[in-house]
């Protein structure tokens, strides 16, 4: 069973050797390099030159930058192996990280997703701790009504599963994994391997120090309301008065994302319109459990829920 290690890159020529070396010393090695480069402008071709050597990595260059969502769904596209899962550039692997995916996939045919969680590195990939924030889904609550940033590096799939999704969109520069996340748990069931098998480097110029995480956010909320309204809709489809239970969750997250989405753009009137509705379908407990953290929290309960980089990681 082939495994291929997708890495979409735009100028990391500074850490890719890393992620290269990463990959070459797997115990397991039954893997492919699918490795596209967004028409970086620094050294890149300098640094990958001497790898492209080994046959399994491939090489591939856009024509001129078109950004995250077109890069990585190009590399699913071109990959040939099994199973997938995407390596940062700047990030490293675990040397049994694809021995340990390839046995999770074998032993559970059903997933749609199988992740691990990872380590949270400083910029020379010194492990600070364990991500926190990653870890299992509740029982029979589907990680859309949760988007916390859960699932997370080392997260892998079939590419059998993935060609049942609607796939990457190829315009989408920001929340790119997350949105993957919620069309691949649509093909089956999502497991968790408490085992860190990721190296996820935390450096300036990284995507989570940019100070663009509230143009992510902005992007994530608009992709979970429209995964809600599919959802809904293909529930009402199968059998309305069965699926009633969960066409109610769905929509309650549908209003409260709505919100936040609404005041991240400045809307306060669709904002206030999307919470105002909320308590009526089905948000009244979770809008009373909030209010009763506000004696305690005060304004940095608010600033968390609308200015904060609320539930993305």
């Amino acid at each position: 069973m082939k495994f291929s290690v997708l890495i979409a890159n735009y100028n990391n020529s500074r850490y890719l050797a890393t992620a290269l070396d990463s990959v070459l010393a797997q115990s397991y090695t039954n893997w492919e390099i699918v490795l596209v480069d967004d028409a970086s402008t620094d050294d890149f071709f300098t640094v990958v030159e001497p790898y492209l050597q080994d046959p399994r990595i491939h090489l591939f260059h856009n024509d001129f930058n078109h950004g995250c969502g077109f890069t990585k769904k190009r590399c699913v596209d071109l990959a040939d192996g099994e199973i997938l899962g995407f390596l940062d550039p700047d990030d490293q692997l675990d040397s049994e990280a694809l021995k340990v995916m390839i046995m999770a996939h074998q032993q559970n045919r059903n997933c749609g997703i199988i992740h691990s969680t990872h380590f949270v590195c400083d910029e020379n990939l010194v492990v600070k701790r364990v991500a926190e924030y990653v870890r299992a889904l509740p029982e029979n609550t589907p990680y859309l009504l949760l988007n916390d940033g859960r699932i997370h590096h080392f997260a892998t799939f079939r590419k059998s599963n993935y060609l049942q999704t609607p796939g990457i969109e190829a315009t989408n520069l920001r929340a790119v994994d997350q949105d993957l996340y919620y069309k691949l748990e649509e093909t089956g069931s999502v497991m968790y391997l408490e085992q860190p098998l990721y190296y996820y480097r935390i450096h300036p110029g990284g995507i989570s120090t940019t100070g663009k995480e509230s143009e992510t956010a902005i992007v994530h909320y608009a992709i979970v309301r429209d995964r809600c309204r599919i959802r809904i809709a293909a529930l009402k489809k199968q059998s309305p008065s069965y699926n009633r239970q969960m066409i109610k969750r769905y929509r309650t997250r549908y209003f409260k994302i709505s919100a936040f989405y609404w005041s991240r753009k400045g809307n306060w009137f669709y904002c206030l319109s999307h919470l105002l509705v909320y308590p009526f379908v089905g948000g009244a407990s979770n809008l009373i459990g909030y209010m009763k953290k506000f004696p305690q929290q005060g304004f940095g309960l608010l600033k968390k829920s609308f200015v904060s980089n609320y539930e993305i990681k």
